[in-house]
């Protein structure tokens, strides 16, 4: 709801930023991980839908932990709040970079970074409860987004 209306610069964010990938489909070799790092994965899970992991470097700086974020979490998982809360649960170092793949590269990018999206418009943000219930519906935006914002990405 908070970015309805709004033309992400990447539209494939909170999943990739740009040509970056943000969550992970197979995991990253150990070794790249510095503390402070983490990464997202999708792994399976029994027979029931795939999972989203935290994998960060374990203290021993040998091995990876490996935390299930709970399902719950999902919506939030994106914030700067989320990341803080996490860091606030576990002993250890504070985990604060990111880090996301391309074909060939990796990327330790601060997580505020990664959650703060870029926009191509960004309009009169909706602030009464009526006009957002009418933005949305079924949890979809119905806000269109203005043709000359269109066009001046296109230019």
């Amino acid at each position: 709801a908070q970015y309805c209306g709004f033309l992400f610069r990447h539209e494939g964010w909170p999943l990739c930023v740009h040509e970056k990938i943000v969550i992970q489909l197979a995991a990253i070799d150990w070794r790249v991980l510095k503390p402070g790092d983490f990464y997202l994965q999708v792994v399976p899970y029994l027979k029931k839908s795939p999972r989203i992991v935290l994998k960060c470097l374990a203290k021993d700086k040998h091995n990876v932990e490996e935390v299930v974020i709970p399902e719950v979490s999902y919506t939030s998982i994106f914030t700067l709040e989320w990341l803080s809360t996490f860091n606030g649960e576990r002993m250890g170092i504070a985990l604060e970079n990111c880090l996301l793949t391309t074909d060939d590269k990796i990327f330790r990018v601060p997580w505020d970074k990664v959650v703060n999206p870029e926009f191509i418009n960004k309009p009169k943000i909706i602030e009464n409860t009526p006009q957002l219930s009418e933005a949305l519906v079924n949890g979809v935006c119905t806000s269109p987004v203005p043709q000359e914002c269109l066009r001046s990405d296109l230019e």
